[in-house]
């Protein structure tokens, strides 16, 4: 069996264990569902899976560290849910994940800086979760970023220098506790949305931010800039 599709259904109870044992396993699509409980750990154990699509259910508990064996998929979308805790640092071993979609949860702990070194990832996607700390400045080395997304996520701290995100198409910092100055670089030109609002920035406003061909959303409401 390579697929496994029970997409938009009423399903209800856990997540079986026993998935674990389809080693053939390539898309998981249990999306859309009322499943509860935790990810089961061999959910781990399949070597081929490409896809992971668990989100808009019911599921709680933390991810569990053994997902940094999927040495083959791409796609986490498991938003949408009440998945809690820490974010495995181990993660940042998986080579071919390209989309981590996990906003709409219950995440606590750092964002780990480790992700930086994810050498195909291009969304990261963690809206409203409850993080500590700041934003890694080892984010700014995601050479093949797209999206971030970290809107109302408790962030604090100053934004570091994701200026130098050569292809960041979309940016959402919005509603955190960031604070300190906007960086100067100038953002990549493929930049279609900026998104500040709603933090404790202080500081002028880049002069380039005007220089940005693509640029549709520029929002900085609720500041205390200065011309």
């Amino acid at each position: 069996m390579q697929i496994l599709d029970f997409m938009w259904n009423n399903i209800t109870g856990s997540i079986p264990k026993e998935i674990g044992n389809i080693t053939t396993l390539e898309l998981l699509l249990l999306n859309g569902n009322k499943l509860t409980g935790s990810l089961p750990e061999e959910l781990g154990n399949l070597p081929n899976l490409d896809r992971i699509q668990i989100d808009q259910n019911q599921i709680s508990g933390s991810i569990p560290r053994s997902f940094a064996n999927l040495n083959k998929t791409k796609h986490f979308h498991m938003n949408n849910n009440s998945i809690s805790g820490q974010i495995p640092s181990e993660l940042s071993r998986l080579p071919e994940l390209v989309h981590f979609l996990l906003d709409n949860n219950n995440l606590s702990g750092y964002l780990p800086p480790e992700f930086s070194e994810m050498p195909k990832l291009l969304i990261v996607q963690l809206d409203n979760n409850h993080f500590n700390g700041s934003i890694p400045a080892s984010y700014s080395n995601m050479s093949k970023l797209l999206k971030l997304s970290l809107r109302n996520c408790s962030l604090q701290g100053e934004i570091p220098n994701l200026s130098k995100i050569p292809y960041l198409g979309y940016l959402d910092l919005s509603s955190n506790q960031l604070n300190g100055t906007i960086p100067p670089g100038r953002f990549s030109e493929n930049i279609t949305t900026i998104d500040l609002s709603n933090n404790n920035l202080t500081g002028t406003i880049p002069a380039n931010f005007s220089g940005l061909p693509h640029l549709q959303k520029l929002s900085l409401e609720n500041k205390k800039y200065s011309n």
